[in-house]
This record gives structure tokens, C-alpha cells and sequence, in this order.
């Protein structure tokens, strides 16, 4: 109770009346006499009312809410009754407590999202006043617990986590970043056609130049006049073949141009094609290198295989040259020097392919040899190979195995393709570079594609390069064409015969229980059925519509064009010429067919 000026008591209510009912600081301001006039639009009040335009006449003297410079705003329903003042206040009150108790309900289910905010700045907590409670100034955007602030959070929650490497996707959402595919698993590989070379390798390599000025010394005049020598010879090697010597290579000049330039650069293809090749060769084992030259052959084993280098082998080297094949001997001594090991023993014969030896051989070797021959010759390309492919088996032990390696030219792949089908009919098997035995799907035909392998040259010698520039014959990639066939005992198949009548199963007789079998034995069963593809890459990467990337490959089921986006498109572009991967095997009646090429089409997922 409280005392009235009069003297009487009055209740303690009618003061909050009274305080309640009072008009406030913004009204008083408005109302009083020294309240600010309304704004008004002084060009619509000089404008009269005009009875030809609708609507004309002076301005209101107050803008009515909710109107703005170019037409009614936008609002909600107006208030209906008395105006409280104090209700704005109240409403976004009432708001944050709301939110502050939402947030502290979700606070133990986002702990881990909330609390980051997007991008990884940090959490994000709105502008905070000056207040020790922490509340904002402002009231949240949008109801509290509104679904789109939830999903907003999430998102943002999500995106974080994914940066810090702790993403979990939502639930329906795909574990690959979100996409609807399954994340790229690139295929299995094997064996390449080019393997890496080791550290010493390279070091003899290297050192090549060195040891051919040990055995042979060349004084600073000629050496100056080097570059011009390999540049004459080769033109006598490529288009002037028809008027060259067949005894070219016992000239000094173009014997010493020979080794100082082509020599080097095929021990640098040969080398990379013995670093990976499963070449076996045993203690009093035999071998024969046919149009051997300089040794260019067993000096680049010798570089490749360390392991064969303690070996007991008996090289026959044949060669129409016998100074080629005095100088290869040389320098193979000089190498067996330098690397501290005993050499092989070498018997040269003077004689072309066909020349008899006096035992059987575990390894028929050339390189370089038939691509001297079959210009020339006035017989079908066919009939060579056949003829040279039966030469070849003369000389093959019972396990032996045959090595050709020629040029990456179409003709010289054409030659190499027709050699390995003569040896399959001969009995041999295509062990390398090719995964399968039937037909070559890259026959080196009339404007078709020929099988050949090229790698880059960029860890070729400096000396090498510079070299090459100086002849003018500077080359970035190396190409060639090969084979590798062996010969084995396949055991023997055994007919099928009748079953005893002891043996056989009566009518009556009761049926053996079924056991359970698992599903995944099931499926290793059934994978023998439908094994894998094995894919030989043959081509360099090719640009296709859509943003794919496609190599070309030779399997079982002929010629292959592999093709992916993306993540498939990067694999196959990092892929290097020769390379093995091994795809699951489409199915006939669903397989793709390239509408360029007929190529059998394998999208990688």
C-alpha cells in the first residue's frame, strides 16, 4: 500500500497502471512540442490535382509504412489493438532464451560439426554484445529450429569435417565426396614391357663413351668431325640402303661412327627391354646372337643382369663383319674389366643367318638383323618370316627360348607379327610383350596399326643428347618391336575312358548328402569361368569427346580401347607404353565396339 497525496492509501498495483499506461519516450518525442515535423515530398506537394491523370493531386503529408521510392514494400499483417511498447522487446527476449535453450538441447549431438565453423575458420558464434551472459544483439535469422538453419549447419558442419580429414557423409549421401559413383580403384598391373634400370646400369651407361676411347682412341680432329660422320651414315642406313656396301661396317671411319653413336643408343633401348624381360639362362648354357655387329646384344645383357654375370655362358656371335665383330669383342672385355667380373666366353663366326654351329643353343638372339634383309628381298614379307622362323628353331635347344628385336617401324612390326605366328605353329609360346596366343590384333596391315612400344629418352646420357644435336638426329623417344617366345614339354592330356561296371552307380543306390557351400567359394569357382582381362597397352594417350582419354591394348579378345574421365582419364594418361593391367572381362553380348577402329571398348570405372 502506499500513501496518495491527499493522505489516503491507494493499492501498490495502480502505480504499475499508471507506469504501464504512460506514453513512451518515442511518442512523448513525436507528440510533444518539440517533436520533428514528418517528412515530406516537396515536389508532390507543389503538384496539383489534375482530373486527366488518376490519382494526381498533392502528396500525402506522411509516407504510410511499408512504401518505399518504387512501390509498396513488402510486410506482414498489420497490428491489431493497442500498441505495446515494450512488446518488440519482449518477442526478441523471448527468441534468444528460446534458441539458447535449442542450442543447448543440440549442443551434445553437433559437438562434433557445430563446433567448426565452415571452411575451417573456426566456430561461429554471431556478433557478441558487451554483456557477461554472451547473448547477441541480434535475434537469429529465422525461427529458432528451423529446418533450413539445421540443414545449413550441416552442410557447413560436413565441409569442415572434410577439410580436417574427419568426414563422415550424412545419412543417403555417398561415401565418395558426395558423388553417386564409387571412388576410381585403378586396375591390377604387371610386368611392363620397359623396366626401371638400376643404379649401375646407369652408370655404364654413362660411361660407355669412355670405355670406347680406351679401346679405340680417337684424336680431338676427328672427334670434331664426328657429328658430320653420323650423319653420313645415316643416310647410308636409311635412304640410301639400296647403294650401300654389304661390308660397310669393316670401314674404319664408319665402324667408329657407328659405335661412338647407333651402338650407344640400342644399348639404351636394349637395356630397358632386359631389365624386365624373365630371361633365364644357367650355368653351361649356350647362346647364339645372330647379326651380332659390335656385341651390342650380350654388352647390353651384361649391363642389364648383374645375376647372369657370374654365369658360365658360350656366346656364338655371327656376323658378316668380322671387324664389327673383333671391335664388339674388344669392348666387351673392357666392360667385364670395369665391372671386376669374368666374361663370357665368345666364339665370332663370320656368316650370315643360317650358318651352322656345333650345338644346340638355350637362347636365339638378334637385334637389328632382319630389317637389313627383308628390304630387298623380292619374297612376300609372309614367306620371309616363315622361312626365317624355321631358321630361328634350327638352332633351339628343347627348352629354349628365341628373342627377335627390330626398329618401331610398320614394317618392321609387320615382320615382327607374321615371326610370332610362324613360331606359335612351330610349337613356341608367346611369352612377351604379348598376354595371349591367338591371333595379333595389330598386324602392321596397309594403313593399320603395327605393334611397337616407345618410352622417353630423357634418362638417356647428357652426352648422348648432346651428341644427337650436334648430328642433328636429336631424338626425344626411342621405338621398337620385339618378341620373346619360348618352348616347353607340356605334360601330357590323358583321353577319357568308360567306367568300370564295378564302378558305376546303381539306380537304387542312395544319394550322397549335399554340403554347404559357401558364397565365396562359390565365386572362386566360378572365376576360373570368367577370368580377367589382361591388356597389353600399345598406343599413347588419346584425347576423345566428353573429356575421356583412351589407350589402345591388345588381349585375348583382340584389340582393346580402354577409356575413363576423371579420375580413369589421369591412370591412363600416367600410363607408360608396354604397360599390363588387368580389367574385368565384359561380356560378349553387352561389349562395346569402337565405330573408328572396331576395337572391343572397356570404360574404367
Amino acid at each position: 500500500m502506499t500513501d496518495k497525496p491527499d493522505g489516503e492509501n491507494k493499492p501498490f498495483y495502480e502505480d504499475i497502471l499508471s507506469k504501464k499506461n504512460r506514453p513512451s519516450r518515442k511518442r512523448k518525442n513525436n507528440e510533444g512540442p518539440g517533436a520533428k515535423k514528418p517528412r515530406t515530398d516537396q515536389a508532390s506537394t507543389d503538384n496539383k490535382a489534375d482530373p486527366r491523370i488518376p490519382g494526381s493531386g498533392p502528396a500525402s503529408p506522411r509516407r504510410s509504412p511499408g512504401t518505399g521510392r518504387f512501390g509498396p514494400a513488402r510486410q506482414g499483417p498489420a497490428r491489431r489493438g493497442p500498441v505495446n511498447p515494450h512488446a518488440d522487446n519482449e518477442f526478441a527476449e523471448s527468441q534468444r532464451l528460446f534458441a539458447r535453450e535449442q542450442s543447448e538441447q543440440r549442443g551434445t549431438d553437433r559437438s562434433d560439426s557445430a563446433g567448426r565453423e565452415p571452411y575451417g575458420r573456426g566456430p561461429y558464434r554471431g556478433r557478441q554484445d558487451s554483456g557477461r551472459d554472451g547473448r547477441s544483439d541480434r535475434p537469429p535469422s529465422g525461427r529458432s529450429g528451423d529446418r533450413r538453419d539445421d540443414r545449413r549447419n550441416e552442410r557447413f558442419s560436413e565441409r569442415s569435417n572434410e577439410r580436417s580429414g574427419d568426414f563422415r557423409p550424412r545419412a543417403g549421401a555417398s561415401a565418395g565426396g558426395g558423388y553417386k559413383g564409387k571412388p576410381f580403384v585403378p586396375p591390377r598391373s604387371g610386368i611392363p614391357v620397359f623396366g626401371t634400370l638400376p643404379g649401375e646400369t646407369r652408370a655404364l651407361l654413362e660411361a660407355f663413351p669412355d670405355i670406347v676411347q680406351s679401346v679405340f682412341p680417337m684424336d680431338s680432329k676427328k672427334i670434331q668431325g664426328l657429328p658430320n660422320d653420323i650423319r653420313e651414315l645415316s643416310h647410308e642406313l636409311t635412304d640410301e640402303r639400296s647403294e650401300r656396301r654389304v661390308g660397310y661396317m669393316n670401314e674404319p671411319p664408319v665402324l667408329g661412327a657407328y659405335i661412338r653413336y647407333y651402338q650407344w643408343w640400342n644399348l639404351v633401348r636394349l637395356t630397358r627391354i632386359f631389365s624386365s624381360l624373365p630371361l633365364e639362362l644357367h650355368d653351361g648354357d649356350a647362346a647364339v646372337d645372330l647379326g651380332s655387329g659390335p656385341l651390342t646384344l650380350p654388352i647390353a645383357l651384361w649391363m642389364a643382369r648383374p645375376d647372369l654375370r657370374a654365369k658360365k655362358i658360350l656366346w656364338y656371335c655371327v656376323d658378316i663383319s668380322q671387324g664389327a665383330l673383333a671391335a664388339g669383342e674388344e669392348l666387351f672385355l673392357a666392360l667385364a674389366a670395369k665391372t671386376g667380373n669374368e666374361p663370357w666366353e665368345i666364339v665370332r663366326i663370320k656368316g650370315e643367318c643360317g650358318v651352322s654351329l656345333r650345338r644346340k643353343v638355350s637362347l636365339v638372339a638378334s637385334a637389328n638383323m632382319f630389317n637389313e634383309l627383308f628390304w630387298d628381298n623380292p619374297l612376300p614379307l609372309e614367306a620371309q618370316a616363315k622361312h626365317h622362323a624355321e631358321t630361328l628353331a634350327s638352332y633351339a635347344d628343347r627348352n629354349a627360348s628365341i628373342l627377335v628385336i627390330e626398329p618401331g617401324v610398320p614394317r618392321a612390326g609387320r615382320f615382327v607379327s607374321l615371326l610370332r605366328d610362324s613360331l606359335i605353329r612351330t610349337g613356341f609360346e608367346a611369352v612377351a610383350p604379348c598376354p595371349h596366343q591367338t591371333t595379333c590384333p595389330f598386324p602392321g596391315l596397309r594403313y593399320g596399326k603395327w605393334c611397337h612400344f616407345v618410352f622417353d629418352t630423357v634418362d638417356a646420357p647428357a652426352k648422348l643428347h648432346k651428341l644427337s644435336e650436334d648430328a642433328g638426329l636429336s631424338k626425344d623417344r626411342a621405338a621398337l618391336s620385339f618378341v620373346f617366345s619360348t618352348r616347353t614339354e607340356h605334360a601330357r592330356v590323358e583321353p577319357a575312358t568308360d567306367a568300370e561296371p564295378e564302378s558305376a552307380v546303381l539306380p537304387d543306390a542312395a544319394e550322397a548328402p549335399v554340403s554347404a557351400e559357401s558364397a565365396s567359394s562359390v565365386m572362386s569357382r566360378l572365376s576360373g569361368l570368367f577370368p580377367d582381362l589382361t591388356v597389353r597397352i600399345t598406343s599413347d594417350p588419346i584425347r576423345l569427346p566428353d573429356f575421356y582419354t583412351g589407350r589402345y591394348g591388345c588381349s585375348d579378345m583382340g584389340m582393346v580401347l580402354l577409356t575413363g574421365t576423371y579420375a580413369a582419364a589421369d591412370y591412363l594418361k600416367e600410363l607408360g607404353s608396354g604397360s599390363l593391367v588387368t580389367v574385368p572381362r565384359p561380356a560378349h553380348k553387352k561389349a562395346e565396339t569402337d565405330q573408328k577402329t572396331g576395337a572391343l571398348l572397356i570404360r574404367l570405372k
